[in-house]
């Protein structure tokens, strides 16, 4: 039993083999030795598949002056030793998400200057979908900064990401592998705030309702079996939930409600003579993300 990366636990795991094959080479000389293993995870029982290469030449001198041999060992799939892949990236716009994870597949192999390059592309790629054209990416920095989708500190930030970048395609200058982590936490903070925090909350906790389809998505989220058969002025119904609706674009939502609840439109409510809300049966929920 030994420990090896979990890609599951995120760390290193006490691990059982279940298949092993080994294979041994004599190159005139030359000797080395291979070992492919099928690993699963004791905690999780997560399923690896692990590489072990060693050669003549893989050895370092102790302090008694012999020979201690060493190996190179691979965990297939690729990780990343320390911070974390986005785990909301499918709701990143597709122009982002491909380079994103291309560059996460680059940095999990060790390839630095194309995970470098690949961070600012991503850079590149954000500017583009929120349709910023200017002569060159720093200028593009600046006006995400100036259109309010970075703060001043942020765009700093980002800024070093170009810097990088810069350096490891026109220098071919090798990056550390503890700065592109440090410059992936930025990227991470900066694709969550600008398209994926929004989508993950709506509909778990409190947010401005500022569209007529979120708005019905709340009367649908509102609406419980007690409530069926029974008439309802729209301000009983809504509760402390229309504080959550912006003012100015409350009245107008109540008109459009009237309007298709007497033309039928929703199969779970309709609008009677006396202009309250009749709640014909529990409504199915959808969640627009």
């Amino acid at each position: 039993m030994s420990k090896w990366h979990c890609n599951n636990c995120k760390g290193k795991r006490n691990h059982k083999e279940l298949f092993e094959k080994k294979l041994r080479g004599d190159d005139e000389g030359y000797v080395w030795i291979e070992k492919y293993i099928v690993i699963e995870c004791l905690g999780c029982e997560n399923i690896s598949f692990l590489k072990i290469f060693g050669d003549i030449t893989m050895y370092e001198i102790n302090h008694d002056g012999h020979q201690e041999f060493y190996f190179d060992e691979t965990i297939f799939p690729y990780y990343l030793d320390r911070g974390d892949e986005m785990k909301y990236s499918h709701h990143l716009p597709d122009s982002i998400k491909i380079i994103y994870k291309e560059t996460i597949s680059a940095f999990k192999a060790d390839s630095y200057i194309l995970t470098a390059g690949g961070l600012r592309a991503i850079i590149e790629a954000t500017c583009n979908h929120l349709k910023i054209k200017k002569d060159n990416l720093e200028k593009r920095i600046d006006t995400l900064y100036k259109k309010g989708h970075l703060t001043l500190s942020e765009s700093k930030r980002v800024h070093s990401i170009r810097f990088l970048g810069n350096d490891a395609l026109h220098e071919i200058a090798m990056p550390k592998k503890e700065h592109l982590y440090l410059l992936l936490e930025i990227i991470n903070h900066l694709l969550a705030n600008l398209f994926i925090n929004d989508k993950i909350i709506k509909g778990k906790v409190d947010t401005i309702i500022d569209t007529y389809e979120d708005f019905i998505v709340l009367i649908k989220n509102l609406i419980s079996k007690e409530l069926v058969s029974k008439e309802l002025k729209l301000d009983d119904l809504l509760g402390k939930s229309k504080r959550l609706i912006d003012k100015s674009k409350i009245a107008e939502f109540e008109k459009i409600l009237e309007k298709d609840a007497v033309e039928n439109k929703y199969d779970f409510i309709n609008l009677t003579k006396d202009k309250n809300y009749k709640i014909l049966k529990v409504p199915e929920l959808s969640f627009n993300w």
